[in-house]
């Protein structure tokens, strides 16, 4: 496969006889959605919810992979917490960049740089080493598991997360354009697994999206042909969801109904995908901390979206849960590319 964003890419190959499932969480300040800007107030409070999500997670036997925030990191408490999971092995860890709350800050941070990608490569540079020096300031080890702030990859981001010793990525958003906000576009992106740098040593997990439906592998092409500005008063998209013709889903028990998630998954499965990676945003465990979760009804609502799909994934679909630190040791790694002579 190609990728403008990726050097050197090979798709991944599992090893598996069942599937398996990572479970992902951006472990990060909650803050205005609207306005991801610099001095913009946030909490981290949320955080200590996670001892709820533990009760249900744990029955399943899952290890859910933090990605933290500079915030999160000088969150004490939070710290503590993680911590202690980390010692348990109850979780794994790793980091994301929010651009607009991570060290170090100049005076030109708005809407367009809250996509970290859109930064100098020597400034997001100085600021993922910021955030990695904060992580192993609290835990004691490095950072290996990345994921981009808004999904903002460039084409230098690659570079620097192989060049500062990170593992995987967790950045792209497949079949989803952020450029109306100044983002990538990663519409020709599917949901798949696949190694890349220079010596394929890095993994990407995506975000867990595709577009399915009974249009086949005409699925993708309708539903971004038909989703551009000219026809945005004419709700096509609705359209082609409801009729299942096409419909994007994403595997969280945000914004996506139980039998969407299902689809998505047995959809996947046909197509020879079976390494899945849920996830939602810690501001999802209080109400009314982001969006998908304004109230208690809503939390509820949450919490149960989110054991089914659990419950289908284990009792359907013998879906082993892993934790992201293992999916590289369920894949076949490629040959590493030859030295220059």
């Amino acid at each position: 496969m190609k990728s403008r964003f990726f050097a050197a890419t090979t798709p991944a190959v599992t090893r598996q006889n069942r599937p398996v499932c990572t479970l992902v969480i951006d472990a990060e300040e909650d803050f205005d959605w609207d306005v991801p800007i610099q001095g913009t107030l946030h909490s981290t409070a949320h955080m200590k919810n996670v001892r709820v999500l533990h009760g249900i997670l744990s029955s399943y036997g899952i290890v859910p992979a933090y990605l933290l925030t500079y915030p999160v990191l000088e969150d004490p408490d939070v710290v503590r917490i993680v911590r202690r999971q980390l010692e348990q092995e109850h979780c794994a860890a790793g980091v994301q960049l929010h651009p607009w709350v991570t060290p170090p800050f100049d005076d030109v941070m708005a809407h367009r740089t809250s996509f970290s990608g859109n930064l100098e490569a020597n400034f997001e540079e100085r600021k993922l080493l910021a955030l990695k020096a904060k992580f192993r300031e609290v835990f004691g080890f490095e950072p290996t598991v990345y994921r981009s702030g808004r999904y903002g990859l460039s084409s230098h981001t690659g570079r620097l997360l192989e060049k500062h010793g990170f593992l995987i990525d967790t950045s792209v958003a497949p079949r989803t354009n952020f450029t109306v906000e100044g983002g990538p576009d990663y519409s020709d992106h599917d949901y798949e697994l696949f190694w890349f740098g220079e010596q394929r040593d890095l993994l990407e997990i995506p975000l867990c999206r595709s577009i399915v439906g009974w249009a086949g592998p005409l699925a993708p092409a309708l539903y971004h042909g038909l989703s551009g500005p000219r026809l945005s008063g004419l709700h096509v998209p609705s359209v082609l969801t409801r009729s299942r013709c096409a419909e994007r889903i994403t595997l969280s028990p945000e914004g996506n109904d139980v039998a969407a998630m299902r689809r998505l998954l047995l959809g996947l499965l046909a197509r020879g995908q079976d390494v899945f990676a849920l996830s939602f945003h810690s501001s999802s465990l209080q109400a009314g901390r982001n969006p998908y979760v304004r109230t208690k009804a809503e939390l509820h609502g949450f919490y149960d979206r989110l054991s089914e799909i659990l419950d289908f994934m284990a009792s359907a679909l013998a879906v082993r849960f892993a934790s992201i630190l293992e999916i590289p040791g369920v894949l076949d790694r490629p040959a590493r590319r030859a030295a220059p002579a």
